[in-house]
């Protein structure tokens, strides 16, 4: 089978996705009896192409690398909207910078994919926070996949278990350490390491952004907590739904005298039934040493499912990377590919 692909972003994640497309091709092949050509990539400063015939993600790769336009590897598509209308694909692969205080533009492009009868795979857990129940809605009436395994937790296979793993099953609340930015300078503040300094080192190492607003005043959580309440308790809320409170004025003396007394400073996402209500929030939170999440260190990040079937299930990934995220993305182009999606119904 082959499948045709469409790339929206082509930053750390996409072109990570690429290289593990140029690895995994033969097990692809062997395992799934399956072909994935990418056909066209858009980005926001590089420009869109379209290869009808598929493009060469090798040289793409060295092309963005040794920062040259991808302009000779196709021909020129427009902006994002026109390259989502044009592009001769079977799937968009999506991972691009999303406003949390509108979902966009990724939420318009998703629309536009899927309005087309195009598979979605999407790493931006903004569209899920904005528009999931239209989105959701939308691929069920064109018959495609809509699958968001990277948008919360990279490659860990969180929406997976609860979606194969726990049917008939309802989820009452969840709580999350869920943004490795955070965690990583809590961390580090509880090593002594001033919140200045702890920021400095993420952004060094490219894993947090020259603004880092969105992760310390807590968007980047709220975001996920929303997905995951959206997605998984049947919840229809945005970001600015969430109580929501930042780890900017949070030192070094605070978060040690709080381990002084046996407990630890955590960014914790929550989300939880009241009657018929589902609520959220994003708060600083002191967590005793008996509970798993209080142990979530560094970049890594965790989630506890409590559940009717499952007291508390709790999956916790190790330090995340580019590429685990585009394990992610690549589990799910397999599951489309293997047509998971028409289990699921709305």
């Amino acid at each position: 089978m082959r499948l045709r692909m469409a790339l929206l972003g082509f930053g750390n994640v996409n072109r990570a996705l690429a290289r593990l497309l140029l690895r995994k091709a033969d097990a692809l092949r062997a395992q799934h009896g399956l072909v994935l050509t990418v056909t066209g990539i858009a980005t926001h400063g590089h420009g869109a192409i379209i290869a009808p015939d598929g493009l060469d993600l090798q040289a793409a790769l060295d092309a963005r690398a040794e920062e040259r336009p991808l302009a000779a590897l196709g021909s020129p598509a427009g902006d994002a909207l026109s390259f989502v209308a044009a592009v001769p694909a079977d799937l968009v692969v999506e991972a691009i910078w999303t406003d949390p205080r509108s979902g966009q533009p990724a939420t318009d492009l998703l629309r536009a994919a899927l309005g087309r009868g195009l598979h979605v795979v999407t790493a931006n857990k903004g569209p899920l926070a904005f528009a999931y129940r239209e989105l959701r809605d939308l691929a069920a009436r064109q018959g495609v996949g809509f699958f968001f395994e990277s948008t919360v937790m990279d490659g860990a296979p969180v929406h997976a278990i609860l979606r194969e793993g726990l049917p008939v099953t309802t989820v009452n609340r969840i709580r999350g350490i869920l943004n490795s930015t955070t965690n990583s300078i809590l961390t580090r503040l509880e090593q002594g390491v001033s919140f200045s300094a702890a920021l400095a080192e993420m952004q060094r190492a490219g894993l947090a952004e020259a603004d880092p607003v969105n992760d310390v005043d807590g968007w980047d959580s709220a975001m996920k907590i929303a997905a995951l309440a959206n997605v998984h308790m049947g919840a229809d809320l945005r970001p600015a739904d969430v109580e929501r409170v930042g780890i900017g004025a949070i030192t070094v003396q605070q978060v040690r005298a709080v381990a002084g007394r046996g407990e630890r400073v955590k960014l914790l996402c929550e989300a939880w039934r009241d009657g018929t209500a589902v609520k959220a929030s994003v708060i600083p939170r002191a967590l005793s040493l008996s509970e798993p999440l209080a142990h979530v260190m560094g970049t890594s990040s965790a989630v506890t499912f409590e559940t009717d079937t499952l007291p508390a299930l709790t999956i916790i990934e190790g330090d995340s990377t580019p590429a685990t995220t585009a394990f992610g993305l690549l589990a799910d182009i397999v599951n489309i590919a293997r047509e998971r999606f028409r289990r699921l119904r709305v």
